[in-house]
């Protein structure tokens, strides 16, 4: 009794704490961030730091900075804005809508209604799909198989094997068919299913890198693209079809970086030296899912970047920076 009395004590006395300090934070948020912003559009505003580690709100338009450089991370408003600030020793996040109300982040977790189909390992070689041409059983031998993919009549899948004695690595990726025959020239390193189709022939892409470590798309017919051009997987990294191109993980390995747009295989940005460009932010008056390219209409495209100045700043999606009026 007394263990369960000490923790409501001990509860009343965190949320006694906690709702002061929120109330802190709101008021701060509305001094240093709501009251600078207003008479802006939320959509125009974008993230601007003199060192990459706090962060201030600047309007495209005005080119002007709005807020102190008191933000922990940067932001863009897609249907509300959130901010990560200090409050004294802590780091305090809340998210400010298109109202300007202001409230504590939520975690929205979305759950899939979508039943698991449970899929079956056989002896034999290959998978077995059903009328809706899903997976129902695979050789046991596959660590990993994708979904079919129907080219010609037939189906193909990507499958994993552990290890291989065609290579040094840990894993190998193959197409194969049903029968489990590999395709030639279809054995990689690294291969994945893009779920774009090529613009002429709309034939499957898949993103492949091979053993030497070459990167590039591929159609399933073996069509070639960008083939040793890119400089990292397009998966992580993809928002609205855009994958962010650079040949260093932290901004201070990067020296060439681009932007390639998955959608038609092709460079939006080139790879330059000028730029590093490391993240992709966009900014829309609407909630979208950004790993639909079909939502590409419903926003505005910036990559952040950073330059030899130590200055991090977004670009335009034709490359150009959008940098502070002095």
């Amino acid at each position: 009794m007394k263990r369960i009395l000490l923790a409501v004590m001990l509860g009343i006395g965190v949320l006694g704490f906690a709702q002061p300090s929120r109330e802190k934070t709101k008021e701060i948020i509305k001094e240093q961030i709501v009251d600078k912003i207003k008479g802006y559009k939320l959509i125009d505003l974008v993230p601007y730091s003199k060192d990459g580690k706090k962060w201030a709100l600047m309007d495209v338009k005005s080119r002007k900075i709005l807020t102190d450089f008191i933000l922990n991370e940067p932001s863009t408003f897609n249907s509300e804005l959130n901010v990560n600030i200090n409050v004294g020793e802590r780091k305090e996040e809340m998210t400010i809508y298109a109202n300007y109300d202001i409230s504590p982040l939520l975690a929205v977790c979305y759950v899939s209604k979508r039943g698991v189909l449970d899929v079956k390992e056989i002896k034999g070689l290959g998978f077995q799909i059903d009328e809706y041409g899903r997976v129902l059983a695979r050789n046991k031998e596959y660590k990993y198989i994708s979904n079919p993919i129907l080219y010609k009549g037939a189906y193909y899948a990507i499958v994993t094997y552990e290890k291989n004695e065609w290579s040094d690595f840990g894993g190998v990726k193959v197409l194969i068919n049903q029968k489990g025959k590999e395709r030639k020239g279809f054995r990689f390193r690294e291969m994945d299913d893009t779920y774009y189709k090529d613009k002429e022939s709309g034939e499957t892409i898949f993103y492949v890198e091979d053993f030497e470590g070459k990167r590039g798309f591929i159609t399933i017919s073996g069509k070639r693209k960008l083939y040793g051009e890119l400089m990292n997987d397009v998966k992580s990294s993809s928002v609205l079809g855009y994958s962010v191109q650079k040949d260093g993980e932290n901004t201070n390995e990067i020296k060439k970086s681009g932007v390639v747009d998955i959608t038609t295989q092709k460079w939006l940005v080139k790879p330059q030296e000028k730029y590093k460009i490391y993240r992709i932010f966009y900014t829309s008056s609407e909630r979208i899912m950004e790993e639909n390219d079909k939502n590409r209409h419903k926003a505005t495209i910036y990559f952040l970047a950073t330059d030899q100045s130590g200055q991090h700043f977004v670009l335009d999606i034709k490359g150009n920076p959008i940098l502070p009026k002095e």
